[in-house]
C-alpha cells in the first residue's frame, strides 16, 4: 500500500485487513487519502465529542481493555499479543504526538469534564477538571484514541458501501403487473 506516511503505518496492518476484497485499488487509493486528510487535521462534531465523552466516563477503569477488544476484533488471526500490544502502543503516541495541543484535545477536554460534573454533581468545576485531567489523565487519550477509531472505521465502512454501490449499477428492479 504505502499510501500513509511512515508513521501511520501501524494503521495499515489494521485497515489492509478490513478492506481485503471489498476495495479495488483506485476505491482502497481513495480510502487512504481521506484517512490522511483526518489524521493530518483530526476534527470532530460537539455531538461526536459528547458521545465519546459519555461512553468513556461510564466505563471509566474498563475502557483500556475496552480499546485492546475493539482493536483485537479488527485484526487478522495472525495478529500476536504482541503485535497488539505494540499497535496500542502506536496509536497512543501518534495520539500524544500528534493530537495534543490542537484544539480538538481542548474541546473533548470540555466535553469530559461536563459528563464527570452530570455525574458527580457535588465536584467543584475545579475537581472536575482536575479529574479529566489529573488523576484520571487517562481520560484524555482513550477518548481521543477513541474518536480516532471510530473515525477510521467509518472510513472504511463508508468506502466499503461505495464500492457495492458501484456493483450494483445497472440493475433495474422491475414489477410484473397485477391484472
Amino acid at each position: 500500500m504505502g499510501n500513509l506516511a511512515k508513521q501511520h503505518q501501524f494503521l495499515e496492518k489494521l485497515i489492509d485487513f478490513q478492506i481485503k476484497g471489498h476495495l479495488n485499488e483506485e476505491q482502497t487509493d481513495a480510502l487512504f487519502v481521506a484517512i490522511n486528510s483526518f489524521l493530518k487535521a483530526p476534527d470532530a462534531s460537539d455531538y461526536t465529542l459528547e458521545s465519546i465523552a459519555v461512553r468513556i466516563v461510564k466505563m471509566g477503569v474498563d475502557y483500556e481493555a475496552y480499546v485492546s477488544a475493539l482493536m483485537f476484533k479488527t485484526l487478522p488471526d495472525e495478529f500476536t499479543k504482541g503485535a497488539l500490544v505494540e499497535l496500542e502502543d502506536e496509536f497512543y503516541s501518534y495520539i500524544e504526538k500528534e493530537l495534543y495541543g490542537k484544539g480538538l484535545d481542548k474541546r473533548i477536554t470540555q466535553k469530559l469534564i461536563e459528563q464527570i460534573s452530570k455525574q458527580n454533581p457535588k465536584l467543584t468545576p475545579v475537581m472536575a477538571e482536575k479529574k479529566a485531567m489529573g488523576n484520571w489523565g487517562w481520560l484524555l487519550p482513550h477518548s481521543l484514541t477513541q474518536l480516532v477509531i471510530d473515525q477510521i472505521i467509518e472510513f472504511i465502512e463508508n468506502a466499503k458501501i461505495e464500492a457495492n454501490r458501484g456493483k450494483k449499477k445497472g440493475r433495474k428492479i422491475r414489477i410484473k403487473k397485477m391484472d
